[in-house]
């Protein structure tokens, strides 16, 4: 189910996965258990039951962002999925241990509550056991999806800051089957990055690849453009824009 990162939420366009080799069986069954408890959790959106999977010292190495460590790293990681009403599905590949280490390596499926896709990719764990009880100590995820084209490629990079009057609207707009992705898509972008502060919800952001710069400059001066950005809650005259610098 889920790992992706997030202290931002970013959706994308996924490689299909390969079949997955069986679950060990035996003692070290303990901790593909423990896995899924952490899916069931997150299904739940309980947050507590989450972080209760890890040690207070826990480190979280997110794709894209520095090593967090501690409870409440663990906390803004999965808050923000939890949050987001995302779930899915963990698929453990080889849970092994010995003495009181072990380590959990398999992959995860990201959804939207309607089944939409936002990341597939794969996990290790490490776990340790702790007072009696298995305890994630280092939590590592990434994404099987292409990493996003760059300058290298005739792109240019854009970063847009704003506002927005209701962050939820916001955020739904960029998810599912028909999100903003797709609208952006027709006007010369080829890859979206999704950002939201961490204490400031309503203060978010944008980073976009755009192929043809013109098209999509077109398109935010346009009717269509504007009435996406009213819907969005998003205040166009509020809004900075950052062109990347060669």
């Amino acid at each position: 189910m889920l790992r992706k990162y997030l202290l931002i939420a970013v959706p994308m366009l996924f490689a299909a996965c390969g079949d997955s080799p069986p679950v060990t069986t035996g003692p070290d069954a303990e901790i593909a258990d423990l896995s899924d408890r952490w899916e069931q959790a997150l299904n739940a959106g309980d947050v507590d039951a989450l972080a209760a999977l890890y040690a207070d010292d826990a480190r979280v190495l997110a794709p894209n962002a520095e090593m967090a460590v501690g409870q409440e790293a663990v906390r803004a990681a999965f808050g923000e999925m939890v949050a987001a009403g995302w779930g899915g599905e963990l698929t453990t590949i080889e849970a092994q241990s010995s003495g009181d280490l072990g380590y959990n390596v398999g992959t995860f499926v990201l959804e939207t509550k309607d089944g939409g896709l936002v990341d597939r990719g794969k996990f290790i764990e490490i776990w340790q056991r702790i007072d009696g009880q298995w305890r994630i100590t280092n939590d590592i995820w990434n994404s099987d999806a292409p990493a996003a084209q760059t300058a290298a490629t005739g792109s240019t990079a854009l970063i847009g800051v704003h506002e927005v009057g209701d962050a939820a609207v916001w955020l739904a707009a960029w998810r599912g089957g028909d999100s903003r992705r797709n609208q952006f898509k027709r006007h010369g972008v080829v890859d979206v990055r999704v950002f939201q502060h961490a204490e400031n919800p309503n203060l978010t952001g944008l980073l976009v690849e755009v192929e043809d710069l013109h098209a999509f400059e077109a398109f935010l001066l346009s009717e269509e453009g504007a009435a996406a950005a009213a819907a969005d809650t998003v205040d166009l005259a509020n809004t900075t824009l950052l062109k990347e610098v060669r």
